[in-house]
């Protein structure tokens, strides 16, 4: 992000409302608003569109509900907004608390009305905000991984390509990151492999288990039953019992 100016969505179903939040955003001027959405479709199209570092999110929404919108943020790799929800319907929806506590990730739980907590508390929710938006971006999904020499490797995770089982070395795998010169070979146990995937949000394919997964950003080519990978020399390929599960996989958002 240049000059540190971050951008924010609203998702609510009254346009007054929204109107009253970007009105209310228009203070700091290192937030840019883009603009508000009043239903699903178009609330998922500007998400995958401009990800944007701040949701205003509303539970009732035309066309459906927040969880549909929840779900599309969970499932872009990599992407992880700061997320104030809000809601007027707990009375009449006691579920929605817990729903939304235990399956989703949100920064912020509101109950309308909500305009005195704003204006209480949101220079602080968008400072909290501004802080993860730049803590993504300084990592760029990296980590620190140790190595079997004993070493730190520091890998971006969004340049992860594909993890393969050492040829002759049980305990070892071997991650192959885009425009590294080297093999990384690890002494990392496959579920803990997955484990580190999946909290990381890395969108992977285990195509011949315990012996190599794939990750989805770099699969270019399917040329059934093998997968060839973008900067990758080599193909892989689908065992005969995954094959329509990889294909579904595959064309998921």
């Amino acid at each position: 992000m240049k000059d540190n100016v971050y951008t924010f969505l609203v998702i609510e179903n009254a346009p007054d409302v929204c109107e009253g939040i970007i009105r209310r955003m228009a203070k700091f001027s290192n937030w840019l608003s883009l603009g508000y959405c009043t239903g699903i479709k178009d609330s998922v199209a500007t998400i995958k569109r401009e990800k944007p570092h701040l949701l205003f999110l509303d539970w009732g929404l035309n066309g459906g509900s927040a969880y549909e919108v929840l779900q599309t943020v969970q499932n872009i790799h990599g992407y992880d907004p700061y997320i104030i929800f809000n809601t007027g319907f707990q009375k009449d929806n006691p579920e929605i608390p817990q729903e939304i506590t235990n399956n989703y990730k949100v920064d912020k739980y509101l109950v309308k009305p909500f305009w005195e907590n704003l204006r209480n508390h949101l220079p602080v929710y968008l400072q909290e905000a501004a802080e993860k938006a730049t803590a993504k971006e300084k990592t760029g999904a990296g980590i620190w991984i140790t190595d079997t020499s004993g070493n730190k490797v520091l890998i971006s995770l969004n340049k992860l390509i594909c993890i393969c089982q050492h040829p002759s070395q049980p305990r070892t795998r071997i991650f192959y990151i885009d425009n590294h010169t080297k093999e990384i070979h690890v002494p990392l146990q496959w579920n803990k492999c997955y484990e580190l995937l999946q909290q990381n949000r890395v969108e992977y394919f285990v195509a011949k288990s315990r012996s190599y997964l794939v990750v989805k950003t770099y699969v270019e080519k399917f040329e059934k039953p093998f997968i060839r990978l973008r900067n990758f020399p080599a193909k892989f390929e689908v065992v005969k019992e995954n094959i329509k599960l990889f294909e579904k996989w595959l064309v998921q958002d």
